[in-house]
């Protein structure tokens, strides 16, 4: 009889233990908003995103690049950096502004995130824009799955768990798997709230942060399930996130 698969949830990147992503296939949640925004990016034509932690090593690192050539995005405490061409909001991120362009973005969550989940073997952004295509993903990788939520300023987040937890359950209805309790308690929180997605975000810290900032537009826009069939995926040497793969075979939305 074939083992389990393994399937964590990791409700903040401070949460996973040293070494476990290792081997393992990651798949990184912000859904307000940095992954929300990636994927907005890579399907409006930018060439690939350079998550950097830090304001200035962002800064520093556009700097290198060939001007015209590159886009500076970012956010501290959900509000846009002084200087940097883009905001976080994903529907600042058309074709127009990005075909053909490098992203380097710097958020106050997610790109943590990102840069903490570098040491699995394989990484995968996520958000509700793109559920069912990286769930498609991550049933044909039979690494071990580690779903890694960005939080709120080191604070779990509610739209993150929400995501976390519908792709658990995907997987629980498709494979034999064996989960740890982040895992449960995802699923359990995608089965009381997954149903009236839009309220549930709005009320979570993230989301009320947004809408007391104005951007209540970047909620509606991050729980359109589905809107794209592309996933992102982290490469090395350089850093940077790319469209991995493209394409779903059906939705696996059932709320």
């Amino acid at each position: 009889m074939p083992d389990k698969r393994i399937v964590q949830v990791h409700l903040l990147p401070e949460l996973v233990p040293c070494g476990r992503l290792r081997h393992g296939l990651a798949v990184v949640i912000d859904v307000l908003r940095a992954s929300t925004t990636i994927v907005h990016a890579l399907a409006a034509g930018c060439s690939c995103v350079r998550p950097c932690a830090e304001v200035d090593e962002a800064k520093e690192l556009a700097g290198t690049m060939r001007m015209g050539r590159v886009l500076l995005g970012g956010e501290r405490g959900g509000q846009p950096l002084a200087g940097f061409d883009l905001g976080n909001s994903p529907c600042e991120y058309t074709a127009q502004v990005c075909k053909d362009r490098t992203l380097v973005l710097t958020t106050t969550n997610g790109t943590r995130a990102l840069l903490r989940a570098a040491q699995a073997e394989r990484v995968l952004v996520a958000g509700f824009v793109n559920y069912s295509a990286v769930c498609e993903q991550v049933k044909a990788d039979a690494r071990p799955v580690h779903i890694v939520c960005s939080g709120t300023e080191g604070e779990v987040s509610l739209e993150d768990t929400l995501l976390a937890g519908a792709i658990v359950e995907y997987l629980c209805e498709h494979e034999d798997v064996a989960l740890n309790d982040g895992a449960r308690l995802a699923w359990d929180c995608f089965e009381n709230h997954g149903r009236v997605l839009q309220g549930a975000v709005e009320i979570g810290q993230g989301g009320t942060h947004l809408c007391c900032l104005g951007y209540e537009e970047d909620i509606r826009t991050a729980v359109q399930v589905d809107r794209f069939a592309l996933v992102p995926e982290l490469k090395r040497d350089p850093l940077r996130i790319e469209v991995g793969s493209v394409g779903i075979v059906q939705s696996h939305w059932k709320c």
